[in-house]
């Protein structure tokens, strides 16, 4: 190594007398001591590969960071060497985390939107046919919820979509999906789960919300209807069968499970 800033020591917590005495691979080897992944090949391809090249990854210790690494080459005194630099990007890829987990979420209930729903359901789906398990789709609707919104005004109405959004993901498990699938409609995507298990489940929620009491609305009552996805079909088919079961619970009386 011909030179190293103060900021690479700063970066890896490497002190700069060290930095001094290594040559590359030494550098190399000590930055992937810093992180729990293998990426000493990683880094000896960067630099020993066509350049200019770069990539990034993450190193655990002193701290967490996410790194990016440009390797370009220079000319120095002795002939054709090489510029790495290594960058902090972890700010700009938290920043980059959090808009696309906004643009997934829905902003009231702080479960997934629909955009992030139809997502799930597509690699669910896709898992279907990769291990042959089942797959169930729960589609619930608040009861008489517009008559919420124009006797007790929207500021509460929003207060009822919370809290069922809150007690619909509260019954899922941790590979399951809760989504607000728009308005007052919410859907569960239960893998691993056939009709029966997603009937079960659809009724705990059911009852459960059955027990909710709202402040300043009362009592809140939803309806489901449950499908099971079948191979062969289109994702949309399945889901338009559990609309279907829905339909049928608000017509058989609401605050049921079809």
């Amino acid at each position: 190594m011909l030179y190293a800033n103060h900021a690479l020591s700063t970066l890896f917590d490497i002190p700069p007398e060290r930095v001094a005495r290594m040559n590359r691979d030494q550098l190399l080897r000590e930055v992937a001591g810093l992180s729990e992944d293998p990426i000493l090949d990683k880094l000896k391809t960067l630099t020993t590969g066509n350049l200019p090249s770069k990539d990034e990854f993450e190193i655990q210790q002193p701290k967490w960071l996410q790194i990016g690494c440009v390797v370009k080459p220079v000319m120095v005194s002795t002939g054709t060497g090489q510029l790495i630099v290594f960058t902090n990007i972890t700010a700009e890829v938290d920043l980059a985390d959090s808009r696309q987990r906004l643009a997934l979420t829905d902003e009231l209930t702080g479960l997934s939107n629909r955009r992030a729903g139809e997502q799930a359901v597509a690699r669910e789906v896709a898992r279907v046919y990769r291990t042959g398990q089942p797959l169930s789709f729960a589609l619930f609707d608040v009861d008489h919820f517009k008559r919420v919104n124009d006797t007790c005004g929207h500021a509460l109405g929003d207060r009822v979509l919370r809290a069922v959004g809150l007690l619909i993901s509260g019954f899922l498990r941790g590979g399951d999906h809760a989504v607000r699938w728009g308005g007052e409609e919410f859907l569960a995507i239960l893998g691993d789960v056939s009709i029966d298990g997603g009937r079960a489940t659809a009724e705990r929620i059911r009852a459960a919300v059955a027990s909710l009491s709202v402040e300043g609305v009362g009592p809140v009552t939803i309806s489901a209807g449950v499908s099971e996805f079948e191979r062969g079909e289109s994702a949309e088919a399945a889901l338009s069968r559990a609309d279907v079961k829905l339909y049928e619970a608000k017509a058989g009386g609401r605050n049921r499970v079809c």
